[in-house]
């Protein structure tokens, strides 16, 4: 197991374990992840694209890889073992990409990709493991190439992303088949199939419910695109079925594959490539910027806030509907441009003040 391999993320994941075992399965505000879109350029123009990729948003910015740097170790200080660089599109940019991989120092972390698998062939899933990623995870919508293709925009891109995923399990790397699940869909037979292609190709199966932001930012989609009870029903079934699928939001540690680990949210620091910190990627507020506070400050004021520091058995982006009307339908609010936690959240929305100095929050 990769694990045992790095024995830092060794110590690490344990810490993680323990810290769960002794909240009864509830990750209450002990962090996992780093979240990191380094650059939001993309070859691909997906209908539901959270990052506004299709739209060419700030395509050209990058993070210094310096500053990347500076994330990592400072992340690695916080036992952070997660570390999953995005995008747009990341190997379109390969020479950028080992830049990074090196200034990460992947030997600390579980450190993966996630990628739409169009440039990941033999040769790129050989570098990448040479150069200490751990896991690829690529993102397929259909079973069926046209399907697929069509959401995608672009034609061959669903044999690209199969053929990915066989090159990085070839190569040694943990394959992450992911898939996104909504009203739209939990119930359908190409839902059904995908989950099972990946367990018959020894693949993980990472879902992500579909979320009303980015390229769906629209409050009307809400009961279109949010999974129900029924929906969330649906995926424990197949959990418990084929045992290969994960959610952030589910217990990993949990043999009878039912139980919820709880909301993500400052657990995983969502990172853009201007430095802001949002407290997932796919809820777009603003909790600080890296080029002005420190992974700790940040987190620790992100905890602070109820929403955040409080466990939800619910996503908050893509089940929990009062939050997402409340905080997530600002007009033209993206990961561009989030909503500021200072200027949203009341004074009521915090937990009691952890330090001497007030918080600056908004009254009204």
């Amino acid at each position: 197991m990769e694990l045992f391999k790095k024995p830092r993320l060794l110590e690490k994941f344990r810490s993680f374990h323990k810290y769960v075992s002794q909240t009864k399965g509830k990750i209450g505000t002990k962090q996992r992840g780093i979240d990191l879109n380094f650059n939001n350029a993309c070859n691909l123009k997906c209908e539901y694209c959270f990052t506004n990729s299709p739209k060419g948003d700030h395509a050209k910015d990058t993070l210094p890889v310096s500053k990347v740097a500076e994330i990592a170790n400072q992340a690695d200080e916080l036992g952070i073992f997660e570390f999953d660089l995005q995008g747009g599109e990341l190997l379109l940019r390969p020479d950028k990409l080992f830049e990074v991989l090196e200034a990460i120092k992947p030997e600390r972390f579980y450190l993966y990709l996630t990628t739409n698998g169009y440039f990941l062939d033999e040769a790129m899933a050989q570098k990448l493991a040479k150069a200490g990623v751990s896991r690829v995870s690529v993102s397929v919508d259909s079973i069926h190439a046209e399907t697929h293709d069509k959401i995608r925009g672009k034609k061959d891109s669903w044999r690209r992303a199969m053929e990915g995923l066989k090159n990085v399990q070839a190569a040694g790397i943990d394959p992450y088949l992911n898939i996104t699940v909504g009203h739209y869909n939990a119930f359908s037979d190409d839902i059904k199939q995908l989950c099972q292609y990946s367990e018959d190709h020894n693949y993980t199966t990472l879902i992500n419910v579909a979320v009303p932001s980015g390229m769906w930012l629209k409050i009307d989609k809400m009961t279109e695109v949010m999974v129900d009870e029924n929906d969330k029903a649906r995926l424990i079934e197949l959990r418990k079925k084929h045992k290969n699928i994960l959610r952030n939001i589910w217990n990993p540690f949990d043999k009878n594959y039912e139980n919820i680990l709880g909301c993500n949210t400052v657990n995983r620091l969502y990172i853009t490539p201007l430095g802001d910190v949002l407290v997932c990627p796919y809820v777009h507020i603003k909790i600080g910027n890296v080029f002005q506070q420190t992974l700790k400050e940040i987190s620790e004021f992100g905890f602070k806030i109820k929403h955040f520091h409080d466990h939800s058995d619910l996503c908050l982006a893509g089940e929990n509907k009062d939050f997402v009307k409340k905080f997530m339908s600002f007009e033209g609010q993206s990961i561009f441009h989030p909503a500021d936690a200072k200027q949203i959240f009341k004074a009521e929305d915090y937990v009691a003040a952890s330090t001497e100095e007030p918080l600056k929050v908004a009254s009204k």
